[in-house]
């Protein structure tokens, strides 16, 4: 493409340094956002517990039980993670920074509170005390290759799947195991539970495994982080090699970059398309049968909240669950509220305590947020998307420039620089709205060169969107996003135009999705149609308040780590809109 500019490689340290900067200037680098708690006493911990699997080599567990129910010969039913972060940077052990929490809770800004959890918790796994107390042992296994285990380092591939599959096995047939188990975690640790659940090299999940709560994990790491939109993210990569993978290798770096194609950050450079290389890393969601509860978050936009409701959608479990926050991820999880109920889960399928009256529980557990802090409503609803949203368009007007339900009878533009430019569209609702659910973007655009461009004129553009809630007083209202953002915006979508062929297998009326390997560049004077997804989202707007459509060539909303690629933006970006281009944003309106 001739308007492309060479793409630079994103630096560690340009990554890190906003999240440190803010860290340090905020105090949080030296008091981090959680409360530790001490072990309870019934614990017994046995560390690095040697896990053998057929390939021939020992991935290696911590393990937390009830010492009441060793002496008594009790077995109990398991509540178990996988990761590749090191089982043994715990405080407990004195390996985390100053015997502190993990390193994250350092860096990354809580939201809506403070988490609380043990000494012997690491990163985003189940809290031992919590769970030894409610009568369930804990295990925690490092991935091959990673902490103390043995074998091959990979990310998020078959092999690792396997190996997590036949520990689950092992585990299952140890004497104080009831035979039954469940799976927890955030991340990671919820992105292995759906790749275990649906295990290609077995053909399913492991016969023991007998229920997964995967709290906010990704399901098309293509889609959903390295290149949403078709725009690739740069920031990501490197912050997650230099933070968290790199150090908890056990073998050379090297090695790692051998056998997976890469570093993290360069896996989008080699594989710009949706190619085999992704797929092996988008489980098969359709061949999870086994009861699931999954956290679909609305605050982590631009992480994981597209694949968790994408899981729950999917999935062919005949008892399935989702519960939805707008609130801190790590808060959220760690919350009494939370883990009362995965343990009501847990105890409903490993413990069969089928009274507790989980199976009763409408499908959907949903929260509507009127700004920040304020939650507008919880309901509990039977499916999701709602069956009764009643998607309606709002059109795009540039003379004046406002959303408005009717489509402009006359052909109009409106066009903003492709460097550092932005326009705004505003719509003012009449009466109370809730819109909850998917929203799309269509819009009809064109490439224009400018002075600076006009003998090489662009062939692309990268669009990137959010929709703000203003208030009745036209001022921004705010909401919790994700890596801590307080000052996130309802939703928020990307797509780089020359990939805007969508997939028609997966995309629907209000989600277009990518097809992920066929670019398309434009060529001078051509106006194209691009359908756009933005992110779900449960919002409430009063009478009087509005919604605004933003459309920008650059990042709206600043979210380090994520910093995405805009190298192919110059000259102007033009916006048709009335006539026969119909450029609307579609919202999900939900009737009262």
């Amino acid at each position: 493409m001739n308007s492309a500019k060479k793409k630079k490689s994103v630096k560690p340290f340009s990554v890190m340094w906003p999240i440190v900067r803010r860290a340090l200037f905020s105090g949080q680098i030296f008091k981090p956002q959680c409360i530790l708690t001490q072990p309870i006493d019934d614990i017994l911990f046995e560390r690095d517990v040697k896990i053998p699997v057929p390939d021939g080599f020992n991935l290696t567990a911590n393990i937390f039980r009830s010492r009441k129910a060793q002496e008594s010969n009790t077995p109990l039913p398991v509540v178990m993670c996988a990761h590749p972060y090191d089982n043994n940077i715990l405080p407990a052990l004195g390996t985390t920074p100053f015997d502190g929490p993990p390193q994250q809770y350092r860096l990354i800004p809580q939201s809506g509170g403070i988490p609380r959890f043990s000494t012997q918790t690491s990163w985003e796994a189940p809290d031992p005390n919590f769970w030894v107390s409610s009568g369930y042992a804990v295990v925690n296994l490092n991935m091959p290759g990673f902490g103390t285990s043995e074998g091959p380092a990979t990310a998020v591939t078959d092999h690792q799947a396997k190996c997590f599959y036949e520990a689950i096995e092992w585990i299952a047939r140890q004497p104080w195991c009831t035979g039954k188990i469940g799976l927890n975690g955030v991340s990671f640790l919820a992105i292995s539970q759906f790749h275990v659940a649906a295990c290609r090299h077995y053909g399913g999940a492991p016969p023991s495994l007998c229920c997964i709560s995967p709290w906010e994990g990704l399901t098309d790491i293509y889609r959903d982080l390295a290149c949403p939109g078709g725009i690739d993210d740069q920031g990501f990569g490197p912050f997650w090699w230099t933070t968290e993978i790199k150090p908890a290798l056990r073998g050379d770096p090297e090695q790692f970059i051998k056998d997976n194609d890469g570093k993290p950050a360069e896996m989008i450079e080699k594989h710009p398309d949706y190619d085999e290389f992704w797929k092996e890393k988008t489980p098969d969601l359709e061949k999870i049968t086994i009861p699931m509860l999954v956290c679909g978050s609305f605050s982590d936009h631009g992480m994981h909240t597209v694949g968790s409701f994408r899981a729950f959608i999917k999935a062919k479990s005949k008892y399935k669950w989702v519960y939805t926050h707008r609130t801190g991820k790590w808060v959220s999880y760690y919350s009494p509220e939370v883990q009362q109920l995965t343990k009501e889960f847990m105890d409903c399928f490993l413990k069969g305590d089928t009274a507790n009256g989980f199976l009763d529980r409408a499908p959907v557990r949903l929260e509507v947020r009127s700004n920040r802090d304020t939650i507008y409503a919880i309901r509990h609803e039977k499916e999701w998307p709602l069956a009764r949203t009643d998607y309606q368009r709002l059109y795009l007007s540039a003379e004046p420039q406002k959303l408005t339900s009717e489509q402009p009878s006359s052909e109009q533009i409106v066009e903003y620089p492709a460097h550092k430019g932005k326009i705004t569209f505003r719509h003012t609702f009449s009466h109370d709205t809730e819109l909850t659910g998917y929203m799309k973007l269509r819009l009809w655009v064109e490439a224009r060169a400018d002075r600076s461009c006009e003998e090489n004129p662009p062939d692309d553009m990268d669009l990137f969107l959010a929709v703000n809630k203003l208030d009745s007083r036209g001022q921004t209202v705010n909401f919790f996003g994700s890596i801590g953002n307080a000052k996130d915006m309802v939703t928020r979508g990307l797509c780089r135009v020359s990939r805007r062929e969508l997939d028609p297998a997966e995309s629907k009326e209000w989600q277009p999705v990518l097809l992920g390997g066929i670019s398309k560049p434009l060529v001078k004077g051509e106006i194209v149609p691009v359908d756009i997804e933005l992110y779900p989202s449960a919002t409430f707007f009063a009478a009087d308040e509005s919604i605004e459509l933003i459309v920008a060539s650059h990042e709206i909303i600043p979210s380090p780590p994520y910093v995405k690629d805009g190298a192919c933006n110059r000259g102007l970006h033009v916006i048709h809109c009335g006539g026969k281009y119909d450029s609307y944003l579609l919202v999900p309106v939900i009737p009262a």
